[in-house]
C-alpha cells in the first residue's frame, strides 16, 4: 500500500548534521538594524543576501545587495564591521555603507547575559538616487540586549535606535534628511531552529532650505522583519519492486527572509513639492535561498510496520537520535535514566555559536602538569566509562537533571513519566510559564504528581509535548517504553522547530 506523505516539521534550523548545511544563527545581527532581510551567501562565509527599504525621498525604493559581516570577539567585547552594497537599477539608486559596532558583554548573577552596542565611529554611507547624492553626516545608534541561556536554548530579547542626518547634495546651505529608526528583537538560538524577529518603527524628515520656498515634510513607517530556515522531512516512495531497502525520508531545507512594510508619506505635486494629502504604502518582500535535498538513513525497522508510533520512530533513526540502525528496536522495552538522557541529550544537541565570530583570546604561557587530573563524576553511581557518561555528566552541567539530591543518578532505574517530563522542561527553560503561586496541572491525577515535577508537567501540556490519557491522567510513575519515548522525542523537537517560531515569527508577525 502506498505510504502517505508525512511531514514532520516546519522549522528554521541551524543543522550540524546536515550535509551543508546553510550557515546562519539569525539572532547575531544578520538582517542589520535598518529593517532590513538577509540570507546566507552558501558559498562566501560572512556574505548574506540583502534587502531593505529606502524612505529619504518619501517613496518607498528597495535596495538590494549583499551584506558582509566580520566579527571579532576578544574578552567579551565584540567589534563587528557590517558592510553593505545596494541597488536598484530601475530607479538608478545604489547605496555603500560601512557600519563598525562594538558590543560589551556582562554576565550578570543570575548567569543571564546583557549586551550594549555602540557605533565605534561614524559609518561611511552614501546613496545615490537618480543624480542625487545623499552623504550620512551625523549618526547615532544604541542597542541593549538581554540573553537567558537554557541547556537547550537560548533566549533573547532587546532594544535597539539610530538616528542617521543625511546632507542631500553638495550646496553651501545643506538640505538634510534626517532618518529615525527604534525598534524591538525577539530571538532564540537552538540546535534545531534559530529565528530573530523585528518590528521597527521609521520617523523621515525632510528639511530642505534651498527649495523656493524652502520646504519641510515628514512621513513615518512600520516593518516588521524576521528570518527563517525550513525544513520539512517527507516520506519518499522506492517505485522499483526489487531493491534493497524501503522508502525514506528526505529532507528539504531551505531559508527566507521576509520584510512587512507600511509607510505613511505626503503626496507630492509635479514640481516635487509636498501636499498636505497623506499616501499609504504597503508591501512584503522576500529572499530565500535554493532548496537543499538529503536522505535520512533508512531503518531496519519491518517488524514495525503498521504500528501507531512507526513513522516517528523511523524519522528518529534517520535523524541519528535513536541509537543503532533499528532491526533491534523493541517497542515495549522500558528505559533506563541512562538510556533515556542519552537519547534526550542526543535529540537536544549543542547550541550552535555565531559562524561570522573570529574570537581572539590571550595566550596562557605558564606551564602546566603533564599529569592530567583525573576524572570527577558528578554522580557516585556513575563512573567514566560507564555507558552514556559523557551525556549524563552534560545534563548535570546543564542544570537538566540533579540525580536524587544525595549524590546518585540512579542509571539503571527505570525512567518514569515524571522525571522525563522534568527532565524535558528543564532543558527548555520554561518553568515560568506554570501557574503561580499554585502549582496544579489539568491533569485528574494531579495530587499524585510529585511536587518536584507538577510545575513541568504543566508547562509540558501548555506547550503541547504532552496530553493526558483517555481518563485525563498524567500517569508519573508510569515507566517509559521505547515507543513512549520516541513519540515524546518527537514531540519535544517538533515544538522546538514548529511551535516556537510560530510564536517568535508569525504571532509576531500577524500580531
Amino acid at each position: 500500500m502506498k505510504r502517505r506523505i508525512f511531514q514532520l516539521m516546519t522549522i528554521i534550523l541551524v543543522l550540524i548534521i546536515a550535509v551543508n548545511p546553510l550557515n546562519i544563527l539569525a539572532v547575531e545581527g544578520t538582517m542589520g538594524y535598518s529593517g532590513g532581510i538577509s540570507v546566507a551567501d552558501p558559498i562566501e562565509k560572512g556574505e548574506y543576501q540583502y534587502t531593505e527599504m529606502c524612505f529619504l525621498t518619501g517613496v518607498p525604493i528597495k535596495l538590494s545587495g549583499t551584506l558582509t559581516i566580520k566579527k571579532t570577539d576578544k574578552n567579551d567585547v565584540v567589534t563587528a564591521t557590517y558592510t553593505y552594497r545596494l541597488s536598484n537599477a530601475e530607479g538608478n539608486v545604489t547605496l555603500n555603507r560601512v557600519a563598525i559596532y562594538t558590543t560589551t558583554r556582562e554576565t550578570k548573577a543570575n548567569g543571564q547575559i546583557t549586551e550594549s552596542t555602540k557605533l565605534s565611529r561614524l559609518p561611511t554611507e552614501v546613496i545615490n538616487i537618480g543624480g542625487t547624492t545623499y552623504r550620512l553626516i551625523e549618526s547615532s545608534f544604541a542597542q541593549s540586549m538581554i540573553t537567558d541561556l537554557k541547556a537547550a536554548i537560548n533566549y533573547h530579547t532587546g532594544e535597539f535606535s539610530e538616528k542617521k542626518v543625511y546632507a542631500i547634495g553638495t550646496g553651501a546651505v545643506r538640505d538634510t534628511v534626517t532618518v529615525t529608526f527604534s525598534g524591538r528583537t525577539y530571538a532564540y538560538d537552538q540546535y534545531w531552529s534559530s529565528t530573530e524577529t523585528q518590528r521597527v518603527n521609521v520617523m523621515v524628515e525632510a528639511d530642505l532650505k534651498n527649495a523656493n520656498p524652502p520646504v519641510k515634510w515628514g512621513g513615518a513607517a512600520e516593518i516588521i522583519v524576521s528570518g527563517a530556515t525550513l525544513y520539512q522531512v517527507n516520506y519518499a516512495e522506492n517505485e522499483p519492486t526489487y531493491i534493497s531497502f524501503d522508502g525514506g525520508y528526505v529532507k528539504k531545507q531551505w531559508m527566507e527572509s521576509t520584510l512587512d512594510y507600511t509607510a505613511r508619506f505626503p503626496e507630492f505635486d509635479k514640481n516635487g513639492r509636498p501636499t498636505d494629502v497623506l499616501k499609504t504604502y504597503a508591501n512584503t518582500e522576500s529572499l530565500s535561498t535554493q532548496m537543499e535535498l538529503s536522505r535520512l538513513m533508512v531503518p531496519d525497522i519491518k517488524h514495525l510496520n503498521g504500528h501507531w508510533a512507526e513513522e516517528p520512530i523511523s524519522i528518529l533513526f534517520g535523524l541519528e537520535i535513536l541509537p543503532g540502525t533499528g532491526e533491534n528496536f523493541k517497542v515495549g522495552k522500558y528505559l533506563t535514566r541512562r538510556e533515556f538522557v542519552g537519547i534526550l541529550m542526543n535529540a537536544l544537541k549543542d547550541i550552535p555559536a555565531d559562524p561570522d565570530v573570529r574570537v581572539s583570546t590571550t595566550t596562557n604561557t605558564r606551564r602546566t602538569s603533564s599529569k592530567n587530573a583525573p576524572e570527577i563524576s558528578p554522580f557516585k553511581d556513575v563512573q567514566p566509562g560507564d555507558l552514556y557518561y559523557e551525556e549524563i555528566k552534560k545534563a548535570y552541567q546543564k542544570g537538566i537533571t540533579i540525580g536524587d539530591g544525595n549524590g546518585n543518578f540512579g542509571p539503571n532505574n527505570y525512567i518514569t513519566n515524571a522525571e522525563a517530563i522534568k527532565m524535558i522542561v528543564s532543558a527548555l527553560g520554561l518553568e515560568k510559564l506554570a501557574p503561580y503561586p499554585a502549582s496544579t496541572t489539568p491533569f485528574t491525577d494531579n495530587d499524585s504528581i510529585p511536587a518536584y515535577a507538577r510545575n513541568a508537567a504543566s508547562v509540558a501540556t501548555i506547550l503541547g509535548i504532552i496530553e493526558p490519557d483517555y481518563m485525563g491522567r498524567f500517569n508519573p510513575s508510569m515507566r517509559l517504553t521505547n515507543e513512549n519515548t520516541a513519540k515524546l522525542m518527537y514531540d519535544l523537537i517538533s515544538y522546538m522547530g514548529n511551535e516556537l517560531i510560530k510564536d517568535y515569527r508569525d504571532r509576531i508577525i500577524d500580531f
